[in-house]
């Protein structure tokens, strides 16, 4: 039979661990569980985001994969925020092919990682997402601004600023919003940082990388010198196919 998460059980709550939000579409309150990253409002039906949703335990939890996993309601959840996102991003970058492409490809490995790792997908996604919106030197005149609302436009000074808005819109947890702006700054300033959600966006963003600009050196590569298990298992992988190909 499969195990309850511990923490999902009920007797073991208190009363911090439900909270209620107004639906930002009709007023009616709304009631969250700790673990709920989105409700629907019961009156209007619009979906919500839980402003203290909170899975950190997900990242030392062995039962973390019943709660994150692919076939999840938070991984399902999740992936909703990232397509709205990833619409945003599409628009702005719409002239530029190649950047899209490699934003896709960090995305998909760094949630691949993640899952690898039991880790909660929410900030580790929407940094692969963002991260090309941390750059400092990013020009703006080359982004579609079209895609933002006209006040918006007038509070943007760098592409910090228009990740920020998004993540603004998706109204999600500050904790999350503030991991990704950090993994984001942190990722194109070549700074570290020990959070887990960056160790693995900057393997993600290592392995696409190489296989978008050197694939034949996914074959060489030392995975000792990634930083989490996850990139090493998939990283073996595809270094398996390349040197097949090869």
């Amino acid at each position: 039979m499969r195990q309850q998460c511990p923490g999902q059980d009920g007797r073991r709550w208190s009363p911090d661990d439900v909270s209620e939000k107004e639906c930002p579409g009709c007023g009616y309150p709304i009631e969250f569980f700790k673990f709920d990253l989105m409700r629907p409002c019961p009156d209007c039906g619009r979906r919500t985001v839980n402003p203290r949703f909170n899975l950190e335990c997900a990242e030392w939890c062995e039962r973390a994969a019943n709660c994150i996993g692919e076939g999840s309601t938070l991984y399902k959840e999740v992936q909703t925020l990232r397509s709205r996102v990833e619409e945003k991003i599409q628009d702005l970058f719409a002239s530029r092919q190649a950047v899209l492409e490699h934003i896709d490809n960090v995305t998909d490995l760094a949630d691949q990682i993640g899952r690898e790792e039991q880790f909660s997908p929410l900030s580790v996604i929407l940094s692969g997402l963002l991260h090309e919106l941390g750059d400092d030197s990013l020009d703006l005149e080359k982004l579609n601004l079209k895609a933002m609302d006209e006040d918006e436009i007038e509070s943007i000074g760098s592409g910090a600023d228009i990740a920020e808005i998004l993540l603004q819109q998706l109204d999600i947890p500050d904790h999350y919003r503030q991991e990704v702006m950090r993994n984001i700054s942190a990722l194109t300033a070549g700074e570290e940082r020990k959070a887990s959600s960056f160790q693995i966006l900057k393997d993600a963003h290592r392995l696409a990388s190489l296989r978008e600009n050197s694939p034949e050196k996914l074959g060489e590569l030392d995975l000792s010198t990634l930083n989490t298990e996850g990139a090493i298992r998939i990283a073996s992988v595809i270094r398996d196919e390349v040197q097949t190909r090869g």
